[in-house]
């Protein structure tokens, strides 16, 4: 391995690390949705509540899909050479595409049980 396939293989496991953020930001909105939807419930405030869980579940799963957009970005720029190491891309894809998949779930479980 070179020095610029160090460099490259740094950068591409930058972008993981970099998804990996992405995808921790998405389940944290996801999350505080659900608590807010669920538990933030006054007798004033129950649409109001149910609607910001719903929209911050819809903003997590739209932060999963930014983050990987960004990373399959950095992949398409960062092509290896002929005969270079190319790790896994499937891996990170998979759990970006999940937690966008749990993230949409939770918002459609929310808006089913808001009414």
């Amino acid at each position: 391995m070179n020095a610029d396939d160090s460099a490259r293989m740094r950068d591409l496991l930058a972008s993981n690390r970099t998804l990996l953020a992405w995808i921790r930001t998405a389940i944290s909105f996801a999350g505080l949705g659900f608590a807010v939807a669920k538990f933030g419930r006054t007798p004033s405030t129950i649409a109001a509540s149910g609607s910001l869980g719903i929209a911050m579940s819809v903003l997590g799963a739209l932060f999963a899909l930014v983050g990987l957009a960004e990373h399959q970005g950095v992949l398409r720029k960062e092509r290896p050479p002929a005969g270079a190491p190319v790790p896994a891309r499937w891996p990170a894809a998979a759990a970006a595409a999940c937690c966008a998949l749990a993230c949409a779930c939770l918002a459609a479980y929310l808006a089913a049980s808001s009414g």
